[in-house]
């Protein structure tokens, strides 16, 4: 029952926190000059007005489930992966070099050995900063942020060098027919690596509810070292959970490369990675609020475009009303911490009292 109570809050929170920035935000457009309601017309209802229009909304919401997945699966266990940025770069070159270079197979092997490879490449590089926690006491923030820049610099020169394909732009051969993921409407970058976003969402919610695993995960979640003297392998479970957020960030870059594009280009990604941890934190770092917020911001994404063609608004306003939302939920469950705190502590003092 508590549970379903602090859910329920949870998602009382986020939407009141979106309410207040569409709030906010038209107070900001009415300063400019701008009409609020025309600019949130083209950024959150004209987008699903056509089925053509969604399918651009759903291929941006696509490597954000999987980058919001990705952050979430590590806070779950209270380890911050702030590498998810330099872990789809390296998914993303692991999968374009197996696309190019595995010729004669199947597409199902094809396709299969490309999207193992890029989780086992992202693993990988997430494993790294968990063997320095864990062993050394190296805090995960610093040596993420640290290898994400490493790690990016270091696929940027093999592209450049080693694996680039003529012309002017930096970037890898395409992939060979074999190893493309299925493109739902051509030249749209909509593939079925939403359908395996979905799925691992899903996924990622019976392993949290109904898994021992899961309950391992949460319990370190609220007190890593509480669950360390209660039994719990908690070097190993941050090992194992920053391994598992390290293989989705993988994904990020091989439906990028398999998917949207058919090759890698260097600096392909926007930000993903930080728009994972926006993401993860909205929601809770529960899955399917992960699917839910990343479908928003893709929507979020693609009306930008629209406001900035439609109207006078340029595209990064869109950054601002992220940010405002972003800004309200933490204030709000900073909040709901302090005030389930607080409550039994006043009703303690108020039965002490009567007595």
């Amino acid at each position: 029952m508590k549970q379903r109570q602090s859910r329920g809050l949870g998602i009382a929170i986020v939407a009141v926190s979106f309410l207040m920035a569409l709030l906010v935000g038209a107070v900001m457009l009415l300063i400019q000059g701008q009409n609020p309601a025309e600019v949130y017309y083209y950024l959150l209802i004209e987008p699903l007005s056509k089925p053509s229009n969604l399918v651009k909304v759903l291929g941006k919401a696509t490597p954000l489930i999987f980058a919001g997945l990705a952050s979430a699966l590590a806070f779950r266990c209270n380890v911050f992966n702030i590498g998810v940025e330099g872990q789809l770069y390296l998914g993303g070159l692991t999968a374009a070099y197996l696309g190019c270079a595995l010729t004669g197979l199947p597409h199902w092997l094809h396709i299969l050995i490309c999207i193992v490879g890029a989780m086992i490449a992202g693993a990988l590089c997430a494993w790294i900063p968990a063997i320095l926690k864990v062993k050394l006491g190296v805090h995960e923030v610093i040596s993420t942020i640290m290898l994400n820049y490493v790690v990016s610099s270091v696929v940027s020169l093999i592209v450049v060098k080693y694996f680039r394909n003529p012309g002017q732009t930096a970037r890898t051969p395409y992939v060979e027919e074999s190893a493309r993921l299925f493109q739902f409407k051509p030249p749209e970058h909509l593939n079925t690596g939403l359908i395996l976003a979905v799925l691992l969402c899903l996924a990622a919610w019976v392993v949290f509810n109904r898994t021992s695993f899961g309950w391992q995960v949460d319990a370190a979640g609220r007190n890593l070292e509480a669950a360390r003297y209660s039994g719990i392998p908690a070097g190993r479970l941050v090992i194992v959970t920053m391994m598992l957020s390290g293989a989705v960030a993988g994904l990020v870059g091989m439906e990028r490369v398999l998917g949207a594009y058919g090759y890698m280009e260097v600096n392909f990604s926007p930000g993903y990675g930080f728009d994972g941890i926006t993401i993860a934190m909205i929601a809770g770092n529960h899955p399917i609020g992960v699917l839910v917020t990343a479908l928003l911001l893709g929507l979020m994404s693609y009306g930008g475009v629209n406001i900035n063609i439609m109207t006078s608004v340029p595209t990064e306003w869109v950054n601002v009303l992220t940010g405002l939302v972003f800004a309200f939920v933490v204030v709000g469950n900073t909040v709901l911490g302090r005030w389930k705190i607080s409550l039994p502590a006043i009703g303690r003092r108020r039965k002490e009292g009567t007595a």
